[in-house]
């Protein structure tokens, strides 16, 4: 075919160079298909719409400069006037490719010419290489289900990119599915949970089990059971293995954890009703909350929890659990080395405030056993009531929003304190901070924190 694309191959014209007729025109019409025409699977279809399209479209090379990099193949375009072309940026751009390929055919030819720049040359073509064909990254991808500790260290980043991937290609009906049925996986889960489905499979470890057996451990009606059992293997809770049998896999053991034990009852019985009425509470001409509409109550959510103790204790155990699995923030700092070389017994060297039951004091302690001084726990006094921590952390009762009582310790620490209250909030809250710190006094912040942009 070399550098002719029309139907009839043209004797008269100069024999071109094979490099480019090894360009695909599969890729080709991939990259720079017509906004009009639907896209079409490849092979011969792919071949035959091109050749039409540039049927009247013909390409001669004259000649190559030698001389250096910067020197560009030209090449003759010859187009009758009677055929359309869309615009002139399309032609721009076709005539800049026809340019990249023409350099890379001198490349070909003569690689000594370019040899300063091999390195460079090297990389951007494998990267092109690989970015015009796709099969790569499927097989990338599947190569990452198989084995995904090969990629661990890149483990957010990839997470990140492929959760924005997977929307890439979305036409409105499946945004609509997406969306609509968002909370099904956790309204099946919780129903998974309750009915010990998880809890079989995995006591299992490698079986498969029928849908039959799995209906008699569970007490589920079998045909229900069904419609949840493939429902659940579409969103890879569990693993279809063929034959309407199933198993367990990774993320059924994450179901079994204790931050999805005590979270999925929390969001699924608390929090879904609240989200279910935000819409209704922003118009609410009584100024309701969505939580006051969802549970037909005038009281603020702590005062309700306080008299809904179930709720409270499933909230308390999965505040405790939520970040048993991601790294602490003493991971990354050395307390003792940074903030509290010179402590002794007299000084204050922690203040948690509004630190909840005192788990961050307690994991302090753990880590750093010989640290001296005191470690003190502020929050309000019936929260304080529930904690149980060791006689070496001090419970002082405190309202972040009033002026610090303990003076000139080394650390005022807040974990997911601030992200939790509006911006003016968040400044009442530290100016309230600042008459009770000395020069040498520490505001430690340790909360969720999204980029301004790019947040995938």
């Amino acid at each position: 075919m070399g550098n002719n694309f029309s139907k009839q191959p043209d004797t008269n014209r100069e024999r071109s160079s094979s490099l480019l007729s090894r360009v695909s025109l599969k890729k080709w019409s991939k990259l720079h298909a017509p906004s009009d025409t639907p896209g079409v699977s490849g092979g011969n279809s792919v071949r035959k719409r091109y050749s039409s399209q540039y049927s009247k479209f013909s390409f001669n090379k004259k000649h190559v400069h030698n001389n250096s990099l910067s020197d560009r193949s030209s090449f003759e375009i010859s187009c009758p006037p009677e055929n359309n072309i869309a615009t002139m940026n399309e032609s721009t751009e076709f005539q800049e490719s026809i340019n990249l390929v023409g350099q890379l055919e001198a490349l070909l030819k003569d690689p000594n010419r370019f040899s300063s720049h091999h390195r460079a040359i090297a990389l951007l073509t494998h990267q092109v290489s690989t970015a015009l064909d796709g099969s790569s990254l499927i097989n990338q991808l599947q190569d990452l289900i198989q084995e995904p500790q090969k990629f661990s260290r890149y483990d957010k980043e990839i997470t990140m990119l492929t959760r924005r991937a997977s929307t890439i290609f979305e036409n409105p009906f499946q945004t609509y599915h997406r969306i609509a049925y968002s909370s099904l996986p956790l309204v099946i889960g919780r129903i998974a949970q309750d009915s010990g489905i998880f809890k079989a499979l995995v006591a299992s470890k490698d079986e498969a089990f029928d849908v039959a057996s799995l209906a008699e451990i569970t007490g589920l009606q079998q045909s229900t059971l069904e419609v949840f059992l493939e429902y659940m293997a579409a969103q890879h809770m569990i693993d279809d293995v063929g034959d309407f049998l199933y198993r367990a896999n990774n993320v059924t053991l994450n179901l079994l954890k204790p931050i999805t034990i005590y979270g999925l009852p929390v969001f699924n019985d608390l929090f879904l009703p609240i989200i279910n009425h935000l819409g209704v509470s922003v118009n609410d001409r009584y100024g309701r909350s969505a939580h006051n509409l969802a549970f037909n109550t005038s009281l603020d959510l702590t005062s309700w929890l306080e008299k809904n103790p179930q709720f409270e204790r499933e909230l308390d155990e999965l505040n405790r659990h939520q970040w048993d699995l991601v790294p602490s923030w003493h991971s990354v700092v050395d307390f003792q080395e940074e903030f509290a070389g010179d402590s002794d017994d007299r000084s204050f060297v922690f203040v948690d405030v509004g630190g909840g039951t005192g788990d961050q004091c307690i994991v302090l302690l753990d880590r750093f056993p010989g640290l001296k001084g005191y470690v003190i726990l502020q929050d309000k006094p019936e929260i304080l009531h529930k904690s149980q921590v060791p006689d070496r952390i001090l419970k002082v009762p405190y309202n972040f929003f009033s002026d610090q009582p303990i003076q000139g310790a080394y650390v005022y620490y807040f974990r997911r304190v601030l992200s939790k209250n509006i911006d003016e909030a968040v400044i009442q809250i530290l100016k309230a901070q600042v008459p009770a710190m000395r020069k040498e006094s520490f505001l430690l912040i340790d909360d969720k924190v999204l980029p301004d942009m790019l947040v995938l």
